[in-house]
């Protein structure tokens, strides 16, 4: 039967998937090679369990690690850093910054006409002239109809964008949640197993010692 490459290149990527498995597995495996070799004195078998539990407490710290970095906060060490700068006794330096603000204020001028009928205007004059006005006056209302309409359409605008970035934000912080609660199984599963583990080696080591011999 002939073989597919790409099957065959398929299944790196595949045993990737479980990398956080084989990392675990392949550090028991570790351990109980240590462990229970023929003739192994009980303080090894012991001592093997004890680091297996310190690894397994370690994973607790591995986790919170990882939430701290979903969450943008610094590391331990870069806190642990900050609190040691902050020693009362150190020598610092400080910086003084000065800012300043102002106000822009923008405005719109307009001008607005009227035709006058002029000195000692006829009937036929007042009406033509009255005509002109209301022509302006028609012409004024319907450019502010559409500055009104502009300024809706820009704040229609903004609050629509707004609503778009609070969702971007609501989903980014439901999709933290999420890794949070759920991310970090692979961490306790880890740690779990080289609990048990190391809690076996370390209570039956005088046992296991025995049996070995």
């Amino acid at each position: 039967m002939q073989i597919n490459i790409s099957r065959i290149k398929a299944i790196r990527p595949w045993l990737a998937e479980a990398r956080y498995t084989w990392f675990s597995v392949g550090v028991i495996l570790v351990a109980l090679i240590i462990s229970l070799r023929p003739n192994t004195p009980e303080p090894v078998i012991r001592i093997t369990g004890l680091a297996l539990q310190i690894l397994g407490i370690a994973t607790v710290i591995w986790g919170i690690s990882e939430t701290r970095v979903l969450f943008g906060q610094p590391s331990f060490v870069a806190k642990a850093k900050s609190w040691l700068t902050g020693f009362p006794l150190l020598r610092r330096q400080y910086t003084a910054t000065v800012s300043g603000s102002g106000f822009l204020t923008t405005g719109k001028a307009r001008a607005h006409s009227t035709h006058n009928p002029g000195t000692n205007p006829t009937i036929e004059d007042r009406i033509a002239s009255l005509e002109r006005n209301i022509t302006l006056i028609h012409e004024r209302i319907t450019g502010t109809e559409k500055e009104m309409d502009d300024e809706f359409r820009k704040v229609s605008d903004a609050l629509k964008n707004e609503e778009r970035e609070r969702q971007s934000e609501v989903d980014s912080l439901h999709s933290k949640l999420e890794a949070t609660g759920t991310g970090g199984v692979h961490i306790s599963a880890i740690g779990a197993s080289w609990l048990f583990v190391g809690v076996t080696l370390s209570t039956a080591a005088l046992e296991i010692s025995e049996f070995l011999k």
